[in-house]
Order: structure tokens, then C-alpha cells, then sequence
């Protein structure tokens, strides 16, 4: 009997608030998570992409896309494959 094949996973795009989400013992970040306003939380599997919005969009809202995972522990983890910044309403 042929095993199944696994269904190919589709991008998801997740729109949050950058924060940092685990320090090393000297205070440096080394982790980072999307906070939404679901209140869901997305840990950044580290990638370059995570390294460059790690360096110039912490404390901002952007919409990211990539691949999401779910763990044995309820966590849940993206590595982004590409980011926009989503646009702001300018009230008149």
C-alpha cells in the first residue's frame, strides 16, 4: 500500500506586532514573536529575513508570510519568507 502523500503547505500571512520574545543572560534578544491582535502569538523561526525585521522593525506592525507550525506544546512558530509593512489609515 502506497502511504498518502502530505498535502503541500500553503503560505499564511500573519499581520502583528514585532516584539522580542526570548533574551540570553546579558539582556540581548534572541528570539522574536509576531503578538496579533487576536492575542495569538507566532514565535519567528530565525532565517535572514527574521535577522533583518529583528534589526529594523521591532515595536512596528507588519503583515509576514511564510510557513506556519504548530508544536507538540501548543506553540506556534513562522519562518517568514517575505514581509510587507501593512498601510496605515490617514483619517481626514
Amino acid at each position: 500500500m502506497k502511504p498518502k502523500d502530505e498535502p503541500i503547505p500553503i503560505p499564511a500571512v500573519v499581520t502583528g506586532i514585532i516584539m522580542p520574545n526570548l533574551w540570553d543572560y546579558n539582556g540581548r534578544i534572541n528570539e522574536i514573536a509576531i503578538y496579533t491582535g487576536t492575542e495569538e502569538v507566532y514565535r519567528v523561526e530565525p532565517n535572514r529575513l527574521a535577522q533583518e525585521i529583528m534589526m529594523n522593525f521591532m515595536h512596528k506592525r507588519l503583515a509576514v508570510q511564510g510557513q506556519i507550525n504548530e508544536h507538540p506544546d501548543g506553540n506556534m512558530t513562522i519562518a517568514i519568507q517575505k514581509f510587507s509593512a501593512p498601510e496605515e489609515k490617514v483619517e481626514k
